[in-house]
């Protein structure tokens, strides 16, 4: 997959053996005592995250780019402000948000470990064949559907999987019509990132998720929930009308031209491999719901927690399939997870946490009685509150802004300002809807970036030409439900 590839184009330039070991054994320790405050949110956990979360940081420069180089920089400046002249208890919130830091990266590099399994998983490449070879008048549907729910369990991994099956795709087809190669392309890379945004909402493996939930106590997953899976159905229609518009309007043209459109035949349905897929699925959400249901932890922590043993399992039951010496070849890819695939992770584990606790922290040094004064807050309507936030985040990411830096902020801010009268679960919707808006409308969102990575698509022409109208479109919908949601909670 073409991530990991990415990822190890970027591993330490000296190749020195000790100096990865010491990186894994840094990540190691890092998700380890993110865990152990899961479990114990006590100061030693709280003092162990956070000080890991600094050693990681250090550590791991030779992975980082200069995207985590910034973030590093500027949140070193916030820790300097925040640090003058306090006290203990100035110091003690310091070290809490690094502890929340400290979660968040290690939610990234436990999560990506699944692509271990994805990466040698026959099923996962047949299932992408599949979904890309479909017909023109059922492919939106498949690819929208497909990057959502392989996104549940691959994260941005159903991206890098997907994008480059779709561009080789398009590519061979463009030999006998080189007419269609931008409209195929064009629609089938949006209907995948348009599907792919919107599990963010829902689904307790996204990344979003666990920040919003830890940014905005009092938030209910299942309330924000429930209006996830209500705003992704709607939405796959809506991205599907918009589809069939585009796909009208090239046809007509092709039509003058003179422009013959091949028929495509649909593929066999690949009942086993998306029956193994599911099954994948059913242990990372089984095993989660076991460790809740005898810890009490969220939800999102227990999938973040079970997603090595998983991934362990998944990698056993594929050297299974192969009858000639599978054991010593589970051991390598085993010991994979820990030594390549949870480090290759730590660039994006890094600009996670870093954002995260810029925004967190940052939010605590506002004065937020001059905040609301600056900014006519004082007595605003909390329904003008949520649809502005789902606006801003997507807004302050075109320029730039991290989604993650953004989100905090914003509801670091507003969670500290009861006067508003904000309700935690529509206020973490909100949030939550930014972050998904931005995935279609940025060019700097994650999506954008890594379809750039992998098929070349610069991320204006994907975001702005191709989705820009969607994602206004989105918008709307999402007020619609917000407006609903909080005249019920």
């Amino acid at each position: 997959m073409a991530t990991d590839t990415n990822a190890a184009s970027i591993a330490p330039s000296d190749g020195g053996d000790r100096l990865k070991a010491l990186i894994a054994f840094c990540c190691g320790l890092l998700c380890i005592a993110a865990i152990w405050t899961v479990f114990e949110p006590s100061w030693s956990a709280k003092l162990a995250g956070g000080v890991l979360f600094v050693i990681f940081c250090v550590v791991c420069q030779s992975y980082f780019r200069l995207r985590e180089r910034a973030l590093l920089t500027i949140a070193a400046l916030v820790t300097a402000i925040a640090l003058w002249g306090a006290d203990a208890d100035g110091v003690q919130h310091v070290i809490e948000d690094l502890s929340r830091a400290a979660y968040l990266a290690a939610f990234m590099m436990l999560m990506t470990s699944l692509r271990a399994g994805a990466n040698t998983s026959s099923s996962v490449v047949a299932i992408g064949s599949y979904l890309t070879s479909q017909p023109p008048g059922r492919r939106y549907i498949a690819l929208h559907l497909g990057g959502h729910f392989m996104g549940v369990l691959l994260n941005f991994g159903a991206i890098s999987l997907l994008g480059p099956l779709i561009k080789r795709g398009v590519d061979a087809a463009s030999v006998v019509t080189p007419q269609l190669s931008e409209i195929r392309l064009r629609r089938q890379i949006s209907a995948l990132s348009r599907g792919f945004s919107w599990f963010n909402v829902w689904a307790p493996t996204a990344i979003a998720q666990a920040v919003v939930i830890t940014t905005v106590p009092g938030a209910r997953a299942s309330v924000i929930a429930i209006a996830g899976v209500l705003m992704a159905i709607v939405l796959l229609g809506v991205g599907w009308a918009e589809d069939r518009l585009t796909g009208h309007r090239a046809r007509q043209k092709l039509v003058r031209d003179g422009v013959p459109v091949p028929a495509v035949p649909p593929p066999d349905f690949p009942y086993a491999a998306i029956g193994r897929f599911l099954s994948v699925s059913a242990a990372l959400v089984g095993l989660a719901w076991m460790i809740r249901h005898a810890s009490g932890i969220p939800l999102v922590s227990g999938i973040m927690i079970a997603a090595v043993p998983v991934s362990i399992l998944w990698l056993f039951v594929q050297c299974l399939e192969n009858p000639a010496h599978p054991w010593p070849v589970f051991v390598n890819r085993a010991r994979g997870v820990f030594t390549q695939s949870i480090p290759a992770g730590s660039p994006e584990a890094a600009t996670l946490g870093l954002a995260g606790f810029i925004g967190i922290l940052g939010a605590s040094l506002v004065d937020h009685s001059w905040f609301a004064g600056s900014t006519f807050m004082d007595g605003v309507n909390p329904l003008l509150v949520y649809i502005s936030v789902a606006a801003i985040i997507p807004l302050a990411s075109c320029i730039g802004l991290p989604p993650m830096m953004a989100v905090t902020f914003v509801g670091g801010i507003l969670v500290d300002m009861p006067g508003l009268g904000l309700q935690p679960s529509v206020l973490g919707l909100s949030l939550l809807i930014g972050w998904g808006l931005n995935l279609t409308g940025s060019p700097f969102s994650a999506s954008s970036l890594v379809l750039y990575r992998v098929t070349g698509i610069p991320g204006t022409v994907h975001s702005w030409r191709w989705n820009g109208v969607f994602t206004i479109l989105s918008w709307v919908v999402a007020s619609i439900v917000i407006l609903i949601v909080s005249a019920v909670v």
